[in-house]
Order: C-alpha cells, then sequence, then structure tokens
C-alpha cells in the first residue's frame, strides 16, 4: 500500500487516503483500489522553495557538480515528491537535448542530474585537469603550468568552464586568475537555483592578451543566489594554450568562495576517467527500472483494450 500511495498519491493527505482505501474506491487514473483520484480537485502543491529542493537533491551531501537541471513538474505521477534514480546516460529526456551523463534525482518540480559522487573515492589530479581549478590560487608565476586548468586545443572555437561553489551566494563580482595567455573570457554567466542560466557580464576581458597572466575582476549586479557559474572562453581569437588556475566567487560581504568542483569543454588532461563499476552497476539497474515502467505502461494499456472488447 505504501508503493501505491507514492506512485499516485504522493501528495494527498492522509485522512483521505484512508477514507478511500476503506470505501474500496479505484483511481480513475490508474484504477488501483485506495489510489485518491487527482481529478478529484485537489489543491495543488505550492510554489515550491528551489534552494530548498537543491538541498534536498543532494541527498544529505552525496552527490556534487550539477550539470543540468531542469523542471518537469508532471513526473511526481509516476515517482511522487522525491525519487533517487542512479546513474544515467541519457542525452534527451522530453524537451531537454545534449544531457550529460549522471546521477539523476528527482525533487518535485525539478530533475537534477549530478556529476560527481562524493561518498566514492576521488581520482587523483591530473596536470591541466579541470580539478586544477578547485581552491585558491596555487600558480605564483605567470606561465604555462600543470597546477592550472587547460583546454585539449589552442583554436576551438569556444571553451567553457561550469564552476561550483559550495554556498549559494549573491555574487559582486568574479575573479578570473588567468596565468598563461589571458584575454580569452568573453561572457561569464550564473544559474539560480531553479536552474535558469542568466548572464552576468559579456564584452572584453579585463585582462589583456599582451600581459603574460592576470587576475581579471569582473562586477555583477545579482537579486539572486546562486553556486554555479559558468565562463566561456573564445580562444579561436587568442592564440595559445589558454589557462586558468582558479575562479573566485565574491559574495555581497565581501567574502571570496573558490570553487569546490568543475567541468570543462574539455582539457589538455585528456577524456575524463571512466566510470567506475558501481556507477556501472547503477546505470544498468536504472535501466532495467526503466524497461519495467515501460512493461507496466504497456500490460496496462492492453488490459484497457480487452475491457473494452469485454464490453
Amino acid at each position: 500500500m505504501n508503493a501505491i500511495k507514492r506512485w499516485c498519491c504522493s501528495r494527498a493527505p492522509l485522512l483521505v487516503v484512508a477514507v478511500v482505501v476503506i470505501s474500496g474506491v479505484s483511481c480513475l487514473v490508474c484504477a488501483r483500489p485506495g489510489c485518491l483520484p487527482r481529478a478529484y480537485g485537489l489543491a495543488p502543491a505550492a510554489d515550491p522553495d528551489p534552494e530548498k529542493c537543491w538541498s534536498r537533491a543532494q541527498c544529505e551531501g552525496k552527490y556534487a557538480m550539477l550539470l543540468h537541471q531542469f523542471k518537469a513538474d508532471k513526473d511526481a505521477e509516476e515517482y511522487g515528491e522525491f525519487k533517487e534514480l542512479g546513474h544515467r546516460n541519457k542525452k534527451k529526456y522530453g524537451a531537454q537535448d545534449n544531457l550529460s551523463p549522471g546521477f539523476w534525482v528527482y525533487v518535485q518540480p525539478y530533475w537534477y542530474i549530478w556529476g560527481e559522487r562524493t561518498d566514492r573515492a576521488k581520482r587523483a589530479k591530473r596536470s591541466w585537469g579541470t580539478e586544477q581549478i578547485i581552491g585558491e590560487p596555487d600558480v605564483t608565476v605567470g606561465g604555462s603550468n600543470g597546477n592550472a586548468w587547460c583546454p585539449r586545443t589552442t583554436d576551438a572555437a569556444e571553451e567553457w568552464l561550469l564552476l561550483e561553489y559550495e554556498t549559494p551566494v549573491k555574487p559582486v563580482a568574479v575573479l578570473i586568475h588567468e596565468n598563461s595567455i589571458p584575454g580569452g573570457v568573453v561572457k561569464v554567466t550564473a544559474f539560480k537555483m531553479d536552474g535558469a542560466e542568466v548572464e552576468l557580464w559579456k564584452g572584453e576581458d579585463p585582462t589583456s592578451a599582451n600581459d603574460v597572466s592576470g587576475v581579471s575582476e569582473i562586477k555583477t549586479k545579482t537579486d539572486f543566489k546562486t553556486n554555479r557559474i559558468k565562463i566561456y572562453i573564445d580562444s579561436k581569437n587568442i592564440p595559445g594554450w589558454h589557462e586558468i588556475d582558479a575562479v573566485g566567487l565574491r559574495d555581497d560581504k565581501e567574502k571570496t568562495h573558490w570553487v569546490v568542483h568543475a567541468v570543462a569543454s574539455s582539457t589538455y588532461a585528456g577524456d575524463e576517467p571512466a566510470l567506475d563499476r558501481a556507477a556501472e552497476q547503477e546505470e544498468r539497474i536504472s535501466n532495467l527500472e526503466e524497461e519495467v515502467q515501460t512493461l507496466r505502461k504497456i500490460v496496462q494499456e492492453l488490459k484497457k483494450q480487452l475491457e473494452k472488447k469485454e464490453k
């Protein structure tokens, strides 16, 4: 019965559910006895608090590096208010496309796709890998250094860095520590807690391409909290190996926060490590669960067709 209530009545008051169960009324949607019909005019759920949803989707710190977030309120009919699906490799879901492989968590009304599980062993730092941009600056002099991030090529049309910080804040400045071939930053965006990407700044890099290195301070004005920013680099028009050592996020209380997780369009360190065995198993299980759900829907539809023929 608990499974039934989660499947179709996740938001129904328990008292009303009990009355329906006792009366033996079947759901008008799924025909399961004891399931409160949504057609009975339940009041809509209150607007969710995006920051609370994000916090819950982390599963007590189990997941990090949010890759994608999008709204899917109707999925609550299948998954209820909360669902961990494990690792999935779906490039398209509904209207969403170009999705990255990751760990899927549903907190009504949002899907979250996370890039990392914090309860697993961390990979070793690779020279010029995305993990080099984590934390405070550690490259003391200008010039190429394996302790900074570097893209795979010097002539890609556009490179980007997606950076995550531990705490959502209202940023007043972004501090980009460019240690080699600066001048390529052309745009900075931030993600609201509901997943919307908002442009914070666009223009010419404050640090000139003629400089050996520099710290580009980009001042911003926001009326929302964020813990994710994205930096766009026009590497094609700035020849050379553009490297970034660290990116600080200064909040409205003048405190500077540093990156805790990062992903990029590419990295000179090479491809990201393959999925570990546990993640591969999770992906197989989630795919099987999806197939089972599809088969259940087919069976239900066949039952309905048979019932119509019998009548």
